[in-house]
């Protein structure tokens, strides 16, 4: 995060640096390119040639830099465009990872509800062993009270088979019929009973005493137990809501920069595009100012040959009559001599002087409705169990997604779904026409009538997309290799710019 933080800062200098040129070429370019000024008035003197071919080299290297300067821009913009579809996929993971998140806090909040509960139910359960502990203690106090009171009676009295002897014999000395004497002797089995009762009575008491202070033990330490459960449960609650909002933050906050660093780029393209549209309108509007002061200059040296000529021929004309004046004895001849000596001497005045893997062209994706990308990415070189590296691409799509050939070919191998391989599962391999071999793994079926031998045309299917092999705890994907010239090449350079 912190390189791309940096990268994003760089490039918005970039883009102020830019902003600034951009000002200044455009507060420049109006006089330059004439646009904004009006004119020349009719009769103004018009520029040399050489000053406006000067003008020309001038607007020349402006539109060649302006040139530069847009295709440096629209490259950052491409590449920026794309790290904004990557921010993009960013923010959709993160969202899907925020709402795991937050699915995950309500799981927990429940699981918290129910440890709370639990603990409750527990203390109740403590309470409530605490009570009838009391209880059987107080009841325990009453029936040891009742039994030390017989225990020492019976030591004071003797032992209670010869009380109840003494009884006995007791009962038939007062019984005065045979109905008294049954009656004595009931009386006498409850008393003995109710003595054995009591001390069965007292041991059971002391048994469920023991009994209830254990529930008591046991249902005190699931109270502390459901209410370390419910501490533990709100700590990871509260550490899932945190690392969730951060990391929407984060990727949220990524996303507006990134958007942002797009619209500067795009505002740099469109006003250096419109610059340069500009430098090359003038650029024409000089052509024509140069062909117009190249045609009036050669008209002018051509009018300036001619009055020349035209002097040079009077001159010699006069130069003529003076010498035929001079000779006065041959005046008539002379003067035809200087008629017919003027017009070839004026004739002659007036006469002008003289990358993985080669590409293949026309293939198609092997997955339909693959985005590079979005649904995969070149993880070519990417470590794997037992110190592999991935000699491939993984292209990921739901369960029986087509796979078809990227290009006319061959079947060569299979492993059909009776006979999958541990690492490959269900493959199909076939063989183009420029000798690669593109090897498709993990699939979830292959296509009716595919096995070797067989043609395939470009775009057939050839089976489904699956997750076979060693692949069956990963997402359903194709594994896709191309082996050229006996080895691995990575196939991402050829088939991610066909998969858009």
């Amino acid at each position: 995060m912190t390189q791309r933080r940096t990268d994003g800062t760089a490039r918005r200098g970039r883009i102020g640096h830019r902003a600034l040129i951009a000002v200044l070429i455009l507060g420049f370019l109006p006089p330059m390119l004439g646009l904004a000024a009006p004119s020349a008035p009719v009769g103004a003197q018009e520029r040399s040639s050489r000053e406006v071919e000067r003008d020309l080299e001038q607007t020349e290297e402006q539109r060649r830099g302006l040139a530069s300067e847009l295709g440096t821009v629209r490259g950052e913009l491409s590449r920026a465009e794309e790290d904004l579809a990557a921010v993009g996929a960013r923010l959709e993971d993160a969202r899907f990872r925020l709402t795991a998140a937050e699915g995950q806090v309500a799981l927990a909040e429940m699981a918290l509800v129910d440890a709370e509960e639990e603990r409750d139910t527990a203390e109740r359960a403590h309470d409530r062993a605490t009570v009838l502990l009391a209880e059987a203690e107080e009841e325990l106090a009453e029936q040891e009270f009742l039994l030390s009171s017989h225990l020492v009676h019976t030591f004071k009295f003797g032992s209670s088979g010869a009380q109840a002897g003494a009884m006995a014999l007791e009962i038939l000395r007062r019984a005065e019929d045979p109905n008294s004497f049954a009656v004595g002797m009931k009386q006498l089995e409850t008393v003995v009973d109710v003595q054995d009762a009591t001390v069965k009575l007292v041991f059971e008491l002391r048994t469920a005493r023991e009994q209830r202070a254990r529930d008591a033990a046991i249902a005190r330490g699931e109270a502390l137990q459901a209410e370390a459960v419910a501490v533990a449960t709100l700590r990871t609650v509260e550490q899932l809501r945190e690392e969730a909002a951060s990391l929407a933050e984060e990727v949220a906050e990524a996303e507006q920069q990134q958007r942002t660093m797009v619209a500067a780029l795009r505002t740099s393209a469109s006003e250096t595009a419109s610059m340069l549209a500009r430098v090359q309108t003038r650029q024409a509007s000089l052509q024509t100012e140069l062909s117009r002061a190249r045609a009036a200059e050669e008209a002018a040296r051509r009018e300036a040959e001619r009055r020349a000529a035209e002097e040079a021929a009077a001159k010699a004309a006069a130069e003529e009559a003076a010498r035929a004046a001079a000779n006065s004895g041959n005046s008539s001849s002379a003067s035809s001599a200087s008629s017919g000596s003027s017009a070839p001497r004026g004739g002659r005045l007036s006469t002008p002087g003289a990358g993985g893997g080669p590409g293949v062209p026309g293939i198609v994706c092997p997955v339909q409705g693959a985005v590079a990308g979005r649904d995969f990415s070149n993880d070519w070189g990417y470590p794997r169990s037992g110190g592999r590296f991935h000699q491939g691409n993984d292209i990921f799509a739901a369960t029986g997604t087509p796979v078809v050939a990227v290009a006319d070919g061959t079947v060569t191998r299979w492993n059909p779904p009776s006979a999958p391989t541990s690492l490959g599962g269900i493959t199909v391999t076939y063989r183009i026409g420029d000798g690669s071999e593109w090897y498709n793994a993990h699939l979830d079926t292959v296509a009716e009538g595919i096995e070797p031998g067989v043609s395939v045309a470009r775009g057939q299917t050839i089976g489904t997309v699956g997750n076979t092999g060693n692949a069956r705890t990963t997402p359903p994907h194709l594994h896709l290799g191309r082996r050229h010239g006996g080895m691995w090449v990575n196939p991402w350079p050829t088939v991610s710019p066909v998969c858009r």
